[in-house]
């Protein structure tokens, strides 16, 4: 690239384009009749101010509005004469027409990177404004093939796609793809300048799609238009006709909305305006692509929306797109994230799994499979259940967690476990945060992590005085139903009650069972380390009186009808997960 780069206009596109230049190493001149402007653009990292001391550049880009465009261009022919100079203005026959007349115009190419914001100014420059963007590069018959490769190079530098056009062609393309979607879209905003209050109240995410760019500056885009008049009144005339067909076909449903052709009328605008955005190139100018839209439920909370994001980031899925529609005093928002499809699945349920309640469009009414394991203590149903969901990417509820952190909630506020009516009182009130991956299992009670609190000995031997307590056991059901009702991607849910009271609809139901020299072993390696007599013998109270106390609340020894007995006795853990696995229905695995 020839350095150093002057650039003439420290707007949103010169300030983007120094703030690019600036990151690859580029020394960059900047240059603005507004001192506050350049100034600004300095400031942000965009270059430094020129001065008559700076060294000649080798190249100059104009980023002025196009109605000055050519002036400039031409001046700075004069100013430079060893420089090569191109303009990024937005209309480009006239520009190269004025320029042409001067003696130095082979040193000159037109050029309009297709990048835009609907705020202008250096303020709200971005140094990657050019990624994936066109970079349009109007070339004469004058123009030298080097000076024709280093635009080239200089697109491609900066992130963007370069595309040869005749100025003409290039006119008529924007008038189409840029300058007549800012007038519509000024045209339906202006609509509503005296619209009610009340009606603005239900305005829509699409009203928001369709006003987005109204907010562009109206004196630049003037000068845009009228630059390129003859082009756009073509567009706006063809977009009338169809307007009036629309309205003229609309007319006689005033009196009979079923009269002939209303129907067909609004059915063809709407059809050609599916073909039409059908026909819109992908992301960095690819061929259309259909994305798979992820709809996700943003709590009102600061740090919500980065989260998201970086947790996106942690599963390893692109975002394609990005949409957040949010209203005043809503208690969410919803994040819609465009994925390719083949990775909606996945992000969906690794977002779940970290606690967001998440749809995929078109399976509002799907609920993934719900895997529902009950079983006695030490059976295995805690790391099968883990395993299975972590194998199918499903979310993960330990029910017996929940009790477990009831039964610590009481004791940390101090309230005796016999006071039946203290006790369901407390739970109703537990801040429980219960999480679904089951690769994290960081369970948080009034933000204070209990994780390993909940597994200790001691409240082991206690826990029974708050899971045979009949409003409590209410409360939590009613929890543990609505965790799997939200889990759209699937779940799989274990603990007492899971097969019969909590989810007795699950698509697979599963007592797990083994012998009790199995599961007391079992138990005392994970509460001790050790399966040694001793161990084995310091938790057989534990796990006996467990089952015991649990049993007189709850059926969990035997099957009940439609749910399937797998004995892990002599099994290993691979072998559990896999018989449990199978009886998952084939459509749904």
């Amino acid at each position: 690239m020839r350095a150093p780069v002057r650039i003439i206009g420290a707007g949103l596109l010169g300030a983007s384009l120094g703030l690019r230049l600036r990151q690859l190493g580029v020394p960059v001149q900047l240059e603005d009749m507004s001192l506050a402007a350049q100034a600004l653009a300095r400031d942000l990292g965009a270059g430094e101010i020129a001065s008559p001391d700076d060294p000649e550049p080798g190249l100059v880009v104009v980023a002025t509005p196009p109605d000055v465009a050519s002036r400039v261009v031409v001046s700075a022919l004069e100013r430079y004469p060893n420089a090569w100079v191109t303009d990024v203005a937005s209309v480009k026959q006239r520009v190269v027409d004025e320029v042409d007349e001067s003696p130095e115009s082979d040193r000159y190419v037109g050029s309009h990177p297709m990048a835009g914001r609907e705020r202008s100014g250096a303020i709200a420059a971005d140094a990657d404004l050019f990624a994936g963007r066109p970079w349009v590069i109007t070339a004469g018959e004058r123009t030298p093939a080097e000076l024709v490769q280093a635009m080239q190079q200089l697109a491609l530098d900066v992130g963007s796609l370069p595309i040869i056009m005749e100025p003409a062609e290039h006119d008529r393309s924007v008038a189409l793809v840029s300058h007549m979607p800012q007038l519509v879209s000024s045209l339906v905003a202006g609509a509503l300048r005296k619209a009610p209050g009340e009606a603005l109240e239900l305005a829509g995410q699409g009203l928001r799609d369709v006003t987005r760019i109204a907010h562009s500056d109206s004196t630049l885009w003037a000068t845009i238009i009228a630059g390129n008049a003859p082009a756009v009144t073509d567009v706006l005339r063809g977009v009338n006709f169809e307007l009036s067909r629309l309205i003229a076909a609309l007319e006689p449903g005033s009196e009979d909305p079923f009269a002939p052709g209303v129907l067909a009328g609004v059915s063809r605008a709407i059809l050609r305006g599916n073909e039409g955005v059908g026909r819109i190139p992908g992301k960095h100018g690819g061929a259309p692509r259909r994305y798979s839209e992820v709809f996700v439920l943003i709590p009102d909370k600061p740090g919500e929306l980065g989260r998201l994001f970086g947790e996106v980031g942690d599963i390893g899925v692109n975002i394609e797109d990005f949409q957040l529609e949010h209203s005043v005093a809503q208690s969410v928002g919803r994040g819609m994230i465009s994925v390719v499809p083949s990775q909606a699945r996945y992000l969906a349920r690794s977002l779940e799994q970290r606690g967001w309640q998440v749809i995929i469009e078109g399976e509002e009414k799907q609920m993934g499979v719900v895997i529902a394991l009950d079983g006695p203590s030490g059976s295995g149903k805690s790391t099968v259940s883990r395993r299975v969901a972590e194998k199918l990417g499903l979310a993960y509820l330990d029910t017996g967690a929940m009790y477990r952190a009831a039964a610590w909630w009481c004791e940390h506020q101090g309230i005796d476990l016999e006071d039946q009516a203290a006790v369901a009182a407390a739970t109703v009130q537990m801040p429980l945060q219960m999480p679904l991956d089951p690769n994290d299992q960081t369970i948080e009670c009034g933000g204070v992590d209990i994780t390993q609190a909940i597994r200790a000995s001691e409240l082991s031997k206690v826990v029974s005085k708050v899971a045979t307590n009949l409003e409590v056991r209410a409360e939590l059901k009613r929890r543990q139903r609505q965790i799997i009702a939200a889990a759209m991607q699937g779940i799989v849910a274990e603990g007492r009650d899971i097969t019969t009271v909590v989810a007795p609809d699950a698509d697979v139901r599963v007592l797990l069972t083994a012998s009790e020299e199995a599961r007391l072993a079992r138990r005392a390696l994970e509460v001790r380390g050790s399966a040694d007599a001793a161990a084995i013998a310091a938790t057989r109270d534990e796990v006996v009186r467990r089952d015991a106390d649990d049993s007189t609340v709850s059926q969990f020894m035997t099957a009940q009808d439609g749910v399937t007995t797998v004995d892990s006795s002599s099994l290993s853990i691979d072998e559990v997960v896999d018989a449990v696995i199978s009886l998952i229905p084939e459509d749904m695995r």
